[in-house]
């Protein structure tokens, strides 16, 4: 995978500017909520990391930090406690408590009250010890709590907002103590942040911009054309065709690295022919996924196998793509009882990633020579958000998605999505109890031995590789187009965190 060099500022030395300083971040896709807990999709996720904090936090190298918790020990194998940072207050003036962590995280234990409760399903209870002392209890010994406190879902919220009528408010009007304040939504147009001036900082350091104004702009060449012009700041999605002109450009420049992230599209394989495992591997032969990422992604990505990106922990290095076999994807559908070919169909959010629309056509005219009838339809976003969070996928259908890891670990990737509640849950029956597949994930998820969750991880992998319970297409490429005045380093995470970034010299 070819990794973007640019030259970046470190934030060590962030200089005072007198003037207050404003950026434009332009996205695909406008936000589907101000809700931390009922969306996890890659561009909504932006704009929570800017709003509220967590107890721990990825630095920008995805080193662990301290967050709203100074300090954290552990008492015992399923017992941890986190010191709460003393002096920080919401965005309405309010005082972060105890009282608001114990509520936040007992809201994602509740399983419908969010989508991320597959995140914190190892989690016992959450106990007040003092007003300055969170207890958080797991059922079993769970070696990633601490980086749980950091993934998405995980920002803290006033206890206020968790209940049913406060979450209702939340979607709309966020509160947090993080290091931007909410100012407006005006929907399909902007959504704009201003620094909080009261925020507690890390290591003491103000942000360096002054307001942020998120502008969803759809279409590829407008929000190009707003980049050159100097309308937007950052760009995300760039189309991998225009990636040397803004790189030449003379007030541009193209910011990338290799991400956590995956393209795959989750498959509802209920119900014939899709619940046949070989009508799934079929649908791998029969894809030419070197070329898709030569000819629609220049050349940014790396095939995959097994569910895990070669970011996190669980990765299985011995597993290799299927290879482009159109033979041998018509003779897997053949001896699944199909030599006619099937019929499924192919769904995707429009902005979900860079040229998803001609990725699912790519996908459909590929397999169309080996008999596999595709129909397209492409939603917006709020559409596809509830496909998603309502597990609405139709039966032999298929959702686009970029999944990215939460925890640097096949638990915040793999098992997040495939547990029983996690978003593919309901569409493969290895996801159940009493599946090899489930028992697997459920030890790795509770065992403080590396070697044996390595372990696990290995077999797991190896039956995703086999079963293929979702389409798995390559690990992706972040590249950004962003303006010469404003400095920052690209995260794996996808973050667009503003106070990492700062206006260049």
């Amino acid at each position: 995978m070819k990794l973007f060099t640019a030259v970046m500022m470190l934030l060590a030395a962030v200089p005072v500017y007198a003037q207050p300083v404003q950026i434009t971040i332009s996205q695909p896709a406008e936000a589907t909520t101000m809700d931390p807990g009922r969306s996890t999709q890659v561009l909504t996720v932006n704009y929570f990391y800017n709003l509220y904090d967590t107890l721990t936090r990825w630095d920008n190298t995805l080193r662990l930090q301290p967050g709203l918790a100074t300090s954290w020990k552990n008492v015992n194998e399923t017992t941890w406690e986190f010191a709460l940072r003393q002096g920080v207050k919401f965005h309405d003036g309010a005082p972060l408590t105890v009282e608001d962590v114990k509520a936040t995280l007992e809201r994602n234990l509740q399983a419908g009250k969010t989508v991320v409760q597959p995140g914190f399903a190892t989690i016992e209870a959450v106990q007040v010890v003092n007003p300055t002392t969170i207890r958080i209890s797991t059922k079993k010994p769970d070696p990633l709590l601490l980086v749980r406190m950091a993934q998405m879902g995980a920002q803290i919220l006033p206890a206020r907002l968790t209940t049913e009528d406060g979450m209702k408010e939340l979607a709309r009007r966020p509160v947090g103590t993080g290091a931007y304040r909410f100012v407006e939504w005006v929907k399909d147009e902007r959504l704009v942040m201003e620094a909080n001036r009261d925020w507690w900082g890390w290591d003491g350091r103000a942000p360096a911009i002054e307001r942020v104004v998120w502008k969803p702009i759809p279409e590829d060449f407008p929000r190009i054309v707003a980049l050159e012009k100097g309308e937007a700041d950052i760009i995300t999605n760039v189309p991998p065709d225009r990636i040397k002109g803004i790189a030449d450009g003379r007030t541009t420049q193209i910011l990338g690295t290799p991400s956590s992230r995956i393209v795959t599209l989750s498959i509802n394989g209920t119900q014939p022919p899709l619940a046949d495992k070989r009508a799934r591997q079929a649908l791998h032969y029969g894809l030419d996924v070197g070329s898709i990422i030569r000819n629609l992604y220049a050349g940014q990505g790396k095939p995959f196998s097994g569910g895990v990106a070669d970011t996190d922990f669980g990765y299985n290095a011995s597993l290799k793509p299927y290879p482009f076999d159109p033979a041998k994807a018509k003779q897997l559908l053949a001896d699944a009882g199909r030599p006619g070919g099937i019929d499924v169909s192919l769904h995707a959010g429009s902005g979900t990633m860079v040229n998803d629309k001609f990725l699912l056509e790519t996908i459909a005219d590929m397999w169309a020579k080996v008999g596999i009838r595709a129909k397209i339809d492409i939603m917006e976003m709020g559409a596809r958000q509830r496909m998603l969070n309502e597990r609405t996928v139709p039966p032999n259908g298929l959702l686009l998605g970029n999944p990215q890891s939460t925890l640097l670990d096949a638990d915040g990737s793999l098992w997040r999505l495939w547990h029983p509640n996690g978003f593919n849950g309901k569409y493969w029956v290895g996801s159940q109890p009493g599946q090899r597949f489930h028992d697997l994930m459920e030890q790795a998820r509770y065992s403080l031995d590396q070697g044996k969750r390595r372990a696990a991880y290995a077999e797991a992998t190896q039956i995703i590789h086999d079963e293929k319970p979702w389409l798995e297409l390559f690990q992706e490429v972040i590249v950004y187009g962003v303006s010469r005045r404003v400095a920052f380093k690209p995260r794996a995470d996808y973050r667009l965190i503003v106070a990492e970034m700062a206006p260049s010299r």
